[in-house]
């Protein structure tokens, strides 16, 4: 029994190594290769993993069932099977252009002037993303265009590969924010928006604690509140952008206009109105380019509970 455990520990302690490892060198290796390679591999690599990995296949199936009910289902395999191959390709792309930022020029932005029009008038952006599109290369993007720019993403399970990510991510001067603990992101993500910098936060994954529950889909989800909450602390301006890709290499950021918060007497209705309105644009979004998102997720997951206190304006009503 010990020498069983001891295997297992062994066997996951080298997972981490050669996962911290691999961050440290894909990205010399990876930019030598030339593109069309990389994309080629990874459409084998997305591939292998639709067809042997059954548990994202069926999560990524289950998905779209829910959400595109009445889609044949030949063409909802094909959606899952295209976001597996993409999720393999935007990894290894990344990588590449991390080595390669010259070859950035492929990116183009759409909507340029309302980020350069916020940052004239002296304010701080967040822009309101999702796990849509090539995010993290778009973060680079914008970087290299001058724009200060932060993203908050969840703690990794394992410290280690999330100190080489953030680590990754100083060296190509996107600067993380790790949404825990609470207090320090809260203080980070003010000081940032403060300093008239881009805060960007997904707003398309599931939350635990401290979110609210809309449709989304059709289906209450529990959704993160943070761009609401810290527009209204702060006064900084809400603009929606997303990546998409349009070939090989090729890449579009489209930002829309700044977003007017809909206020009411009660914070508590504020911020539920609003992330129903923004809960919606991101599912425009998918609807455009459903192959470009990230179908593995466990959205619906967390659920409200059917008795609490302070429920009231935590929960969209149906109808």
């Amino acid at each position: 029994m010990s020498v069983s455990i001891m295997d297992k520990e062994a066997k996951k302690f080298l997972r981490k190594k050669l996962a911290a490892m691999a961050l440290i060198t894909s990205p010399v290796i990876i930019a030598k290769l030339p593109l069309k390679f990389i994309y080629f591999t990874g459409e084998i690599i997305g591939k292998l993993f639709y067809l042997l990995v059954a548990r994202y296949r069926k999560l990524a199936l289950e998905n779209l069932r829910m959400v595109y009910p009445r889609m044949n289902p030949g063409h909802r395999e094909k959606i899952a099977k295209e976001s597996f191959i993409f999720m393999v390709q935007f990894f290894l792309e990344t990588l590449y252009f991390i080595g390669n930022p010259r070859r950035l020029d492929s990116v183009r932005i759409e909507g340029r002037e309302y980020i350069d029009e916020v940052i004239k008038n002296n304010q701080g952006i967040i822009g309101l993303t999702a796990h849509l599109g090539n995010f993290p290369l778009m973060l680079l993007k914008l970087v290299t265009e001058g724009y200060d720019v932060n993203i908050v993403i969840r703690p990794m399970r394992d410290p280690a590969i999330g100190k080489q990510v953030q680590d990754l991510c100083a060296k190509v001067r996107v600067k993380t924010i790790f949404s825990h603990p609470r207090r320090k992101a809260v203080s980070n993500i003010i000081r940032a928006l403060r300093n008239k910098e881009i805060v960007t936060i997904l707003m398309d994954q599931n939350v635990d604690t401290g979110g609210v529950w809309v449709n989304f889909f059709g289906k209450l989800a529990a959704t993160p509140v943070g761009p609401v909450v810290f527009a209204l602390r702060t006064g900084a301006v809400i603009l929606p952008v997303y990546m998409v890709r349009e070939g090989i290499g090729k890449h579009c950021i489209k930002i829309s206009p700044p977003q007017n918060l809909e206020k009411t007497d009660n914070e508590k209705e504020t911020i539920l109105l609003n992330v129903i309105k923004f809960t919606k644009i991101i599912e425009t979004w998918i609807n455009q380019y459903p192959s470009q998102w990230g179908w593995i997720q466990r959205r619906w997951k967390s659920r409200p509970p059917k008795e609490g206190k302070d429920m009231e304006f935590r929960v969209e009503k149906s109808g």
